[in-house]
């Protein structure tokens, strides 16, 4: 096979999140079970992932109670709403847990940036830690302790990791980001960026992230693509 036909088995995906999104973890899992099915399909496909901020609300103070957060926020609806978001977090492996402390999460998007300086699987390693000590283990990735164990998790030195976190490196970097995500219309997360040119937006199914795959690859081959899919 062609370098130009393998290529088009080669996708770049952003994935849009915030660490307290629940449904970006349960879109992580999906995204992941779409890849290892692209790889059973086509052997040659092949997926790198990064990760973009979002912040559901830049303005959110440290320690708040996550069910006072959600009480006033969902009113009478919380309940069904978890009810809905753990059926979907078991079927991907998940157990959410509601409780514990919500912060703003602008100090755990610096985390995932600093990993990806190190490599693209710390990075990975960062995002699963952080979701897996919000959303299962009520921890606060509000606490810098709890941000430096889950980059311990993921490889990276803890006293580089403080020194990092203690100053003010990244955050202009990670405002930015958000910042372009708002130019390109991104309004609500999870999302998904495929080649710089492709959106999907929301927790969908492996199945329909691998349909969106293959649309994207024939385009590729074809030298055909639309701005949307």
């Amino acid at each position: 096979m062609s370098d130009t036909a393998t290529s088009a088995y080669a996708l770049n995906i952003s994935i849009v999140l915030d660490t307290i999104c629940p449904w970006c973890y349960v879109g992580k899992r999906r995204v992941e079970k779409a890849v290892a099915l692209a790889k059973q399909k086509w052997p040659e496909f092949e997926a790198t992932i990064d990760y973009m901020p979002f912040q559901l609300d830049s303005s959110m103070e440290n320690g708040l109670d996550k069910r006072e957060v959600y009480r006033k926020k969902f009113g009478d609806r919380a309940a069904a709403i978890h009810e809905r978001v753990s059926i979907a977090g078991k079927e991907e492996g998940i157990t959410f847990s509601f409780g514990g402390k919500m912060s703003n999460t602008l100090g755990s998007h610096r985390l995932i940036d600093y990993a990806r300086l190190e490599s693209s699987e710390s990075q990975e390693k960062a995002v699963e830690s952080l979701l897996h000590r919000y959303f299962e283990l009520e921890q606060d990735i509000g606490d810098e302790n709890v941000l430096l164990d889950a980059a311990q998790d993921a490889g990276l030195d803890r006293a580089k990791t403080k020194a990092y976190l203690d100053s003010d490196d990244g955050i202009d970097a990670v405002k930015q980001k958000i910042k372009h995500g708002q130019k390109l219309g991104i309004t609500g997360v999870p999302f998904y960026i495929i080649n710089d040119r492709y959106g999907i937006s929301g927790a969908e199914t492996p199945e329909t992230f691998l349909e969106a795959f293959e649309k994207v690859i024939n385009c590729q081959k074809e030298k055909n693509c639309q701005d949307s899919i």
